[in-house]
């Protein structure tokens, strides 16, 4: 769903110019005179990233946080209907990943977005990937420098828009050394014209140009998507693997997380064997009722005899604390013939399938990654897009399994 809607996207061909994007700690602009659109390309940017279940903080200095919530929502109707895909789970993903924060009583700061941060960590524990600063940033007063460094510290992309003048101050040329990406808009001829001008901290000789409509910055004659266009892993620090300490899988992630610089949150309970505890959560048998659903359907999906009260039907429940939690799930086992997932964290597979989680499996039989595509099982080899992931599996790691788990972190994080 995710390629097809952001086909006419400008992000599905710019992305490969920019090479993914914005790295953590990366400053990124989109150059351009007052109403060419850079409102309009920083949405594109942002939904990008919201869509793949990265946080986003979009902070706006000239318009009202309803009016910039509005605008998500003519853009991304415009590419559900160019691209002829249904918008009703995109909207869910982007309305769970963003906040939108409304700034207008003046300059706005490294401090200002400190404080923000630290607010909405404390109060809605919202730790955003990618940062939006949107409006009133004048060509003439960037302080590009001390922007950079709060990006790097903080382990966050950082984009920002900036306002050139028809006559007078510096030109888009002269800007983009300030940045690591920078791109620029001009209207031509009816259409408006992206050029990057800077990628990846490297000036472009060539600059890669797209022409865009105007009113949505929807691309025009729009090209297929490519795998560049996928947003790339966030900073390690500001990633949490939800877990539950168990022996095998759950210990060999949570190690890994630990040596990447994870943070953990280990879910136990009373009863519950945890070998792992860095992290650890009790949870309540009121919170474990949450989870509660009939072991008849469980028994009758994954083909199983579990009690109804057995110590399963506890590890069932906390499943679907750990699924919920969560954007991404990884899950060493073995992939059976009907689909499903052998042991409880079966149960974990099918509650990511039951509500759209992205899912991958590493079936130790087959020596592969999978991932489910709404229809069946294909090989794919996954990265961690998102700052909330969860790792599970079978007791009986074998060393492909441990690998598979190793390898995981290294491809997300090692670049």
């Amino acid at each position: 769903m995710t390629n097809d809607l952001f086909r006419p996207s400008p992000m599905s061909a710019l992305n490969a110019s920019i090479r993914g994007g914005l790295a953590p700690g990366q400053l990124g602009a989109v150059m351009a005179r007052a109403g060419v659109g850079k409102s309009a390309f920083l949405v594109h940017v942002a939904l990008g990233h919201l869509i793949r279940g990265t946080e986003v903080l979009h902070v706006s200095l000239k318009d009202s946080a309803a009016h910039v919530r509005s605008y998500y929502d003519e853009i991304l109707s415009a590419l559900a209907q160019t691209s002829g895909t249904d918008e009703g789970s995109a909207r869910v993903e982007v309305e769970r990943n963003r906040v939108i924060h409304s700034f207008l009583s003046g300059p706005f700061t490294t401090d200002h977005l400190r404080r923000l941060l630290t607010t909405l960590d404390e109060v809605m524990g919202f730790r955003p990937a990618v940062v939006i600063i949107d409006g009133g940033l004048e060509a003439a007063r960037l302080e590009a420098d001390a922007w950079r460094r709060f990006a790097q510290d903080a382990g966050i992309r950082v984009w920002e828009s900036c306002r050139l003048h028809r006559e007078g101050g510096p030109t888009a040329e002269d800007l983009a050394d300030l940045f690591d990406t920078a791109v620029q808009l001009e209207p031509r001829g009816g259409q408006v014209e992206l050029r990057v001008l800077r990628a990846g901290g490297e000036p472009q000789t060539e600059p890669a140009t797209l022409r865009l409509n105007p009113a949505t910055m929807l691309l025009e004659g729009y090209l297929a998507p490519s795998e560049a266009a996928m947003a790339p892993s966030p900073s390690p620090g500001t990633v949490t693997l939800v877990s539950g300490g168990a022996t095998g899988a759950e210990c060999a992630f949570g190690e890994a997380a630990e040596r990447w610089g994870l943070a953990e949150i280990n879910l136990t309970f009373l009863g519950h064997q945890q070998a792992r505890t860095r992290g650890a959560r009790h949870l309540s048998d009121k919170e474990l009722r949450q989870g509660a659903v009939s072991m008849v359907y469980v028994n009758r999906r994954l083909e199983r005899g579990w009690d109804r009260d057995g110590p399963m039907s506890r590890v069932v429940q906390a499943q679907w604390h750990l699924v919920s939690l969560v954007r991404q799930l990884f899950v060493v086992g073995t992939i059976r013939q009907d689909g499903t997932v052998t042991g409880g964290t079966g149960w974990s597979v099918e509650l990511a399938k039951r509500w759209n989680r992205p899912v991958w499996v590493f079936c130790q039989t087959r020596g592969q990654w999978h991932c489910w595509n709404g229809v069946t099982w294909a090989a794919d080899e996954p990265v961690i897009e998102t700052t909330a992931i969860g790792g599970t599996g079978t007791r009986h790691l074998t060393e492909a399994g441990r690998a598979a788990i190793e390898g995981l972190f290294a491809r997300s994080f090692g670049g």
